[in-house]
């Protein structure tokens, strides 16, 4: 069953991004979770409106936000116009995935609905195109719906298998769960010379 992901986007605000506090206490919640300041090349999977893009554009160098909705294309771009070191692009990311070398990769409210072939798939594009000390961030909904192909936690522990990353750190309530996971072992403090 194919899924139409352009529909929820007739509308400005669909899953209610800008109005539930879930919503922003999750994006409060990614920004905190990524381990540095200055994030370099980004690509973010799945960008929908650009709330995240929107948040993640000041403190990167470029970010590349891809959905697979051209609606939500159109809907981040108007969100997002004016704004040069971000680049938005309507592209199946299982598909068609960037020549480019990433310092962040994000993948938030995606990996469920890949198979497990899929995430495989995208685990190895992203050890691939990792620079050497990548940040690979997932963040989803844990409960299930219609949709739901791989669970979030079989998803999250799928592409950290693969990619062969490090944990650096996570966050899971009933609602959500978020890991980040690395290329390199250095933690944070390490990287800020506290150690």
């Amino acid at each position: 069953m194919a899924i139409d992901f352009d529909a929820p986007h007739d509308e400005a605000d669909p899953w209610g991004y800008e109005t539930h506090w879930y919503e922003k206490r999750r994006r409060a919640l990614i920004a905190a979770l990524l381990p540095r300041e200055t994030l370099g090349q980004v690509l973010e999977i799945g960008c929908s409106t650009g709330l995240i893009t929107q948040m993640l554009a000041p403190r990167a160098r470029h970010v590349l936000a891809v959905d697979v909705s051209s609606k939500a294309v159109s809907l981040a771009r108007q969100r997002l116009q004016g704004l040069a070191q971000v680049e938005i692009v309507q592209a199946d990311i299982t598909q068609d995935w960037p020549a480019r070398s990433f310092d962040h990769i994000l993948l938030c409210d995606v990996a469920y609905y890949l198979s497990e072939a899929q995430l495989g798939q995208l685990a190895r594009d992203i050890r691939i195109q990792a620079s050497a000390d990548c940040v690979l961030l997932l963040a989803h909904w844990r409960h299930p719906f219609a949709q739901v192909i791989t669970s979030a936690q079989a998803a999250h522990d799928l592409l950290g298998d693969v990619t062969g990353f490090h944990r650096l750190a996570g966050y899971q309530d009933e609602d959500l769960l978020i890991d980040v996971l690395s290329a390199s072992s250095t933690s944070v403090a390490q990287k800020d010379g506290l150690l």
